[in-house]
């Protein structure tokens, strides 16, 4: 039979309950302000890039050339801004359970090959030279399938595969999948090389829902990882990341494998 609480233990409860309250929107407010950071950040490089050279296309001091220079950035940045808005819209759908999975069965190895399609044609229409990017094509059976929604997981895959082109210090990016004892399909993606500067302790002031393993040195979380994580987790994985100033990151998660039906 439950005890009945006295006045005063009624009364520690509830502080209780509203000191645990205060934390949790304190933490929430603390999130929202870094989110806010790092999305203003992030489009202020593009805006800049944008004004900035409108600007200078009115200068006549400028020759053709130049000024057709001033309009490939001009465009690239406006694609570039274009796409930080999108990202921003999703993750706004993510957080109100606005959006949609269309699931279905899914070729591992077809959709890996049509990931390094895609990035392929982000590096030919921005202009992206000098970065070694490897599928790493999987060894044994090739027709491994999941039941996934593929965009979803080409979004997330992309994102991450873009901070690390972003980040390298090597110039090489590697990715693909791996079998774990034939139930798991295990994604990952190694950005080989020395890494840019970011102390442990602003990793951990960031407390980002993915697992962060052995950091050292990380980059800053931004909007693009965080919508990774988030597509991931919807999909039903984790994102795990390793990293270190000195051997690169590596981020990783994994997805149950379909069985085939016994004959």
């Amino acid at each position: 039979m439950n005890k009945k609480l006295t006045y005063k233990e009624l009364k520690e409860k509830v502080s209780e309950m509203e000191n645990k309250l205060s934390l949790k929107d304190e933490e929430v407010n603390r999130l929202r302000s870094s989110f806010l950071s790092n999305i203003s950040h992030e489009i202020r490089t593009p805006m800049n890039v944008i004004v900035g050279f409108s600007y200078l296309l009115n200068d006549p001091n400028y020759n053709q050339n130049q000024k057709e220079f001033f309009i490939e950035e001009i465009n690239k940045n406006s694609k570039e801004l274009l796409r930080l808005i999108d990202n921003i819209i999703l993750t706004a759908k993510i957080e109100t359970d606005d959006i949609k999975l269309d699931m279905d069965v899914c070729d591992i190895q077809l959709l890996m090959e049509e990931l390094y399609t895609q990035i392929q044609k982000f590096f030919k229409a921005n202009s992206i030279h000098g970065i070694e990017l490897r599928l790493v094509q999987n060894s044994g059976k090739s027709n491994y399938r999941i039941f996934t929604d593929k965009e979803k997981i080409k979004r997330a895959m992309f994102n991450m595969i873009e901070n690390a082109i972003k980040f390298t210090k090597n110039n090489s990016v590697e990715f693909g999948f791996k079998i774990i004892e034939n139930k798991f399909a295990d994604f990952f993606i190694k950005e080989n090389g020395l890494r840019t500067k970011s102390s442990t302790k602003e990793i951990q002031n960031e407390k980002a829902s993915f697992s962060i393993e052995d950091t050292v040195d990380i980059y800053e979380t931004r909007i693009g990882l965080t919508i990774s994580d988030k597509l991931i987790r919807l999909l039903g994985g984790k994102l795990k990341i390793k990293s270190s100033k000195e051997i690169g990151s590596s981020f990783n998660f994994t997805l149950p494998l379909l069985v085939d039906k016994p004959v």
